[in-house]
This record gives structure tokens, sequence and C-alpha cells, in this order.
């Protein structure tokens, strides 16, 4: 972002000119100095006019410094604002002391020194606020400090600055006579005037040093104020020869003074526009993209909506969401992710008309507003050639990638008759498109709109209970193959909403996807913490209990650390942890990690729902799971005599029997899928034909017996 305090380099040609600029004010110094005393025609207006002008600049150039500190939260440019207020407060009243400004021979209030005594008081404050500002501005560059003004710091600037002012007019008016005198009676300088001149002299050449270091680093504020020192410097050094009024001097520093400030004024106001220009294209713009950002593409969806319904006509909006973009993003390099993101905005727009808009909504999601024409078979025609666009193999610097997109499609107004309702329902049908395997796109309707209701409510319900720990566990036995002895249970997560048991297989996945599992499977351990150690104890030497873990929790180091230090840590050697076949449990993870902390420490490893998904034989042995849990359709294939049914049973058996695992049946229900099972000497099963989960206490009986 392009700002005042920001340094930047100086180019040749800016060095040159400024080189050029300053030898020419040095020549009219010069000259003004070497005639600073020759008598000229006595103009009082000129003082009015001077007074009027300049407190109108300082005014304004006040104004623009406070708004802008307000906007970037920095202190200097408050300091420069309050400089400039009490200058144009003072300067404000400057004609109503100086004789024959208002009224001819006389002025209105004070007495002879006062209006030279309110000179010398701006003069003397105005390098001191310039320097102080220069310093704050280049102390919180070096510090990188944040930026940041407080109401009472704003309120503060405004109170000394009315102070100073105040204060400066009450010495000026009712003071004089306990200040030295700097006229004499014929209206020319004492000695004490004489060396007030000096001593400003002295201070304005300090100030133009101080500016022009923290100046050097190029930013424009610095040298802005550098050019105001260098300005009252020279002031300074022409009323240094003129010891009268009237004199070439005289009129020569106003003068200065006013076309110096008129153009510096000029310049404040062109670089502030210039700021004010730069943050509206970064925040119309991307900066990466180059396509809409969000803020401008809901401004031209509120536009055209409201031109739609003037009219009568409709507007549609693609969310365009690409499925797996973090992946690149990982693997490759944010420099190819960027690349593939430019790439992917300049197809979006060869697919749209010139009428219609594309924006980035954020990260890897776009907007496409279609404006014109947006009957039902237009739109999905588009988006199907958003998606064929994004499937094209994108080229980044080595790479040949595959992208797709999941894209949501609604329209106004039928969908939302708002901007960001439309938005929401664009969103949503993104989301629902990517529920259904991305690479596809699907149009909101009252259906999705109440699936979002629902998982809002979900989400809200869930939360509360998490926070409430309103959970219990219930457990499955898993019996020896005869179906008698128990030889374990498994934990499962049960929770009750307004009086409703809720489907674990509802919550849970949902739970998962949202990263509330986390928080759900602490409450899990602790709840099998404080219930089952007594029953262990009594069990016999060769009972277990396991318990669900996904790939999130087990990547989830202090919900590792709770488990290994909870109360089940004394029988850790009887626990097993199941987890799922899973792509995301990947060679040195942290969940990968985390399962070999749990083996190392005794706990049993388990694969939940073998032969349901991807089966990769050479994870499975990196795994080197105690037991393999065939998922419940190879059994029912298996008892419904469904052909091959037996075969994949075995099959799966024998692929445990190679990694020296035992087996546990799950889900199984009937007479003929136990037959099967015990046919083929699986050494556990587990199902409703056995028990159905329960609380524990239901089962103290069989796991003490």
């Amino acid at each position: 972002m392009f700002s005042l305090d920001g340094p930047r380099p100086l180019s040749t040609a800016v060095k040159g000119w400024t080189a050029a600029v300053l030898g020419g004010y040095a020549a009219v110094v010069v000259a003004a100095y070497l005639r600073a005393d020759e008598d000229m025609q006595a103009l009082p207006a000129m003082a009015l006019a001077h007074a009027v002008l300049a407190s109108c600049f300082s005014a304004i150039t006040a104004l623009l410094m406070v708004g802008h500190a307000r906007n970037t939260g920095r202190r200097g440019y408050l300091l420069i604002g309050g400089t400039f207020a009490y200058l144009a407060g003072v300067l404000a009243f400057l004609p109503l002391y100086f004789p024959g400004a208002v009224f001819p021979g006389r002025n209105i209030w004070g007495d002879l020194q006062s209006a030279t005594n309110l000179y010398y008081a701006w003069h003397f404050a105005f390098p001191i606020g310039i320097a102080a500002s220069s310093v704050l501005i280049y102390v919180d560059q070096r510090n990188h400090r944040r930026p940041g003004l407080s109401r009472a710091q704003q309120w503060g600037g405004l109170v000394v600055t009315a102070s100073g002012v105040v204060v400066t007019l009450l010495l000026a008016t009712f003071g004089s006579d306990l200040l030295p005198a700097v006229l004499g009676p014929d209206g020319s300088k004492t000695p004490y005037a004489m060396a007030l001149d000096m001593v400003l002299v002295v201070i304005c050449a300090a100030t133009v040093a101080v500016t022009a270091f923290c100046a050097r680093n190029g930013s424009l504020i610095g040298m802005w104020l550098t050019a105001l020192a260098l300005l009252v410097l020279g002031e300074a050094v022409v009323n240094l020869n003129a010891t009268e009024r009237f004199t070439v001097g005289w009129y020569a520093s106003r003068f200065l003074w006013l076309i110096a400030v008129a153009a510096l004024l000029t310049a404040l106001v062109w670089n502030l526009s210039r700021i004010d220009r730069a943050n509206s294209e970064l925040a119309a713009h991307d900066s990466l993209t180059g396509c809409a950002s969000r803020i401008s593409l809901l401004d031209t969806m509120r536009r055209e909506i409201a031109r739609s319904r003037d009219l009568g006509t409709e507007i549609a909006l693609l969310w365009v969401d690409l499925d797996g973009f973090k992946g690149i993003n990982d693997q490759l390099g944010h420099q190819v992710g960027d690349d593939v993101l430019r790439q992917v905005v300049e197809r979006l727009f060869g697919q749209v008309r010139p009428g219609d808009h594309v924006g980035r909504l954020g990260g890897d999601e776009f907007g496409v507003l279609l404006c014109d024409d947006v009957a039902e078979g237009r739109v999905d025609a588009v988006a199907d050639r958003v998606l064929a666009a994004i499937r094209e193999p994108i080229r980044s610097a080595d790479s040949l990638l595959h992208v797709t997109a999941a894209v949501g499609v609604a329209r106004a107004p039928t969908d939302a008759r708002a901007a960001e309702d439309l938005l929401l329902c664009a969103d949503l049908a993104m989301y629902a498109a990517k529920n259904r395997g991305g690479d596809r796109f699907e149009r909101f309707n009252a259906v999705i709109g109440t699936e979002a209701v629902t998982k809002a409510r979900l989400r809200h319900d869930l939360a509360s209970s998490l926070r409430k720990e309103e959970f219990c566990l219930h457990y499955q036995p898993i019996y020896a193959s005869d179906g008698v002895r128990m030889a374990g249970v498994e934990a499962l997560a049960r929770w009750v909403r307004d009086g409703q048991p809720v489907s674990a297989g509802e919550f849970v996945p949902f739970a998962e996807q949202s990263g509330q599992i986390i928080p759900l499977g602490r409450i899990v351990i602790r709840t099998l913490g404080s219930e089952l150690p007594t029953w262990m104890a009594e069990a016999s030497p060769d009972f277990f209990v396991s318990v669900n873990l996904s790939v999130k929790e087990l990547a989830d180091g202090p919900l590792v650390d709770e488990l290994l230090e909870s109360e089940l840590g004394t029988h850790l050697d009887r626990l097993v942890v199941e987890v799922t076949e899973s792509l995301e449990l990947q060679e040195s993870s942290e969940a990968e990690r985390n399962l070999e902390r749990l083996r190392a420490a005794g706990v049993r490893i388990a694969i939940d729902d073998f032969g349901a998904g991807f089966s990769n034989f050479t994870r499975l042995e990196h795994l080197r799971p105690s037991l393999i849990k065939i998922d419940r359709s190879l059994v029912r294939r298996a008892g419904s005599e469904k052909e091959g049914g037996v075969a994949f049973l075995t099959a799966a058996t024998s692929v445990a029997a190679s990694l020296n695992c035992d087996v546990v049946a799950e889900g199984v229900e009937t007479q003929a899928e136990a037959e099967v099972v015990q046919l083929l000497g699986i050494a556990y099963v587990q199902g409703f034909r056995y028990r159905k989960p329960g609380p524990i206490e239901e089962f103290r009986p069989e796991i003490v017996g």
C-alpha cells in the first residue's frame, strides 16, 4: 500500500529537480537577505492577507493531517495536525493585533508589542512541532510500532492545541508588560528581538538537520517536513536582516511563506489523493489475479440486483471453489499455487461476456456474476464451460497440473433478494457440489437451504453439549467365535439432544468435518478413565477395550497425551485403538508419530471397517495392527450367499493371517452370517445377534464372570 511515511527510493530525476529547486530557493533567500533592510511602501493590508491566507492553508493542512492520523493510527500525523492547528488559531487572530490591518493606524487588541510577540510565538512553535513530528514518525518506522490512536490521545491532542492557542493569545493581549520589549518606540527591533532572530535561525537550522536525517529513506512525509523546515529557515534568515516593518525582508518573508505553503499544501493534497486512489484500487481489485475483489464484487452485485429489480430481470452468481488446492500449495509451493490462481481467473474471463463480472471471494474461491440473459439453459452452459476450462491441464514452471472445481449456482431474485443472501445461497450450493465429489455444479434449492439450517443447528447444539459434556458411553460386547465368552467391549459415544437420542452416524461424521471431534474425543477418554478401570481389574487377563480415534484425533498431540496420562494408563496393554483405513494416515505425519507413541506404550492397534474402502497392503504392514475388524458389508455378503461373498471374506481373513492379526467380524446379525464366520475360524464376533450396545453396568456379570 502506498503511504506517506513508506520508504521509497529517490530516482536520479527527483534528486536533480530537488537540487535545482533548493538552489533557486537559496538564491531567492540570499537576494532577499541582502536587500532585507530597504524600506518599501507601508501596506498594512499585506499583514491581513498574509494572516488570513496562511491561517486557511494551515487549517486545511491540520484537517488533512488529523484525518490521516485517524485512518493510519500514526502519532506523528496527529502531532503535525496539532502544530498546524496551533498555527491556524494564532494567525486567525493576528490581524486584530496588527496596527492598520483592520482599522487605519490602530489595532483592536493588545499593544505595539502584541503582533510581534504572536509572530515569534508561532515561529518558535512551528519548527519545534515539525522536528518532533519527524522524530516520532521515524521512531515508529524503526520500532515497527503497530499503528493505533486511542480516543484519549485524539482528544488530548485537541485539548493541548486549544490550550496553547488560548495561552498564547492571553500573553499577547495582557502579558506584554511581563515580556521584554521586541519593538522600540519607532517600530524598529530591539536587541532582544535580534537575539530572538538568532535563536530562531539556530532552531530552524537544527529542524532542517533533524527532518533531513529522518527523511533520508525517501518517505514522502519526511521530505515534506524537510521542505517546511527549509521554508521557515529561509524566512528566519531573511528576517535576521530586516530590522523594521514594511521592508524588503518583511515583505519577502511573507511572500515566501505564502507561496511555499500553498505549493506544499498542493503537494500534500496530491499525495493524499494518490493514497486514496491506491487504497480504492486495492479494495476494488485483487492484487494477485487482477480480477475484482470480494468487496468490489459485492458492490457490483448490489447494483445489478437493483437494476434487475427495476427491469424485472434476473442475475445469476456462480461460486467456484477449486478442489484440493491446499495440496498444490503444500506440495509444490505457494508460487505455483499463485500461478494456478492467475490462470484460473484468465479461463473464467474467457467463459463470460463483457457485461459479466469475475471476482475473487477469497483463497481459491471465485465468483462469476452473470448479468444478461440468465435463462437456466445459459447459466448451466456457462457452469459446464467453467468446469471444462478449469479441467484443462495447467502448466506452471516444470509441473503439469490437473485441477477441478465445485460450482454453486444461485439466482436473484428467485433464490435471494440481497447481495449477501445471494452469496450465501451460492456458497451453500457449492458445498453441496463439493459433498457430492466435486468437479460438478449444483443449483441452489429449498433442500440445500434446509440442510444448511439443519447443519447450523447441529453445530450449535453439538458445541453446547460439548461445553456441558452432555455425552455418555455405551459399550458393545465383542465375543469369542462361539458367541458365549465376552472377550472385550467397544466404546461408543452417545448423545441425547432435547430428550431424543442422536444417531452416531449423524453427529460423529459431522463433528469430524467441523473439527468438533477433538473435544468429543477428550470427553470419551475422560469417561473411559472414570468407568472402566474397576471393571478391567475384575475381568479376565485377556479382556480388552477398544475405542475409535479418527486421524484428526490422532494428529492432536494434547489429546494423545491425555489418553496416555488418564486413569487408563495402568491398563494400556488392554486398550485397543481402532483406526479406519485412510489415505490421510500418511507415513511421517503427526498422526503416524502419535500412533507409534501409543504402540510403544503398549496400546494395540486395530484396523476398523477393513474391506469397505481403499486397501493398501504396504500401509497395513507398516501400521502393524493387532486386530483387523472386517466391515459388515463383507459379512453380510458372505451370509447372504451372494456370488463371491465367502471368497471375499476368506481373502480378508487371509490378509489378517499374513499380518499375524486376530480378526473381528463386525455386524453379525443372522444365523447364516454367524455360521460362515465360525466356519472360517474368525476369532471374534460382534453384532446385534449377540448383544446391542448399552451402559457398562449391563455387562458386569459377563465381564467379571
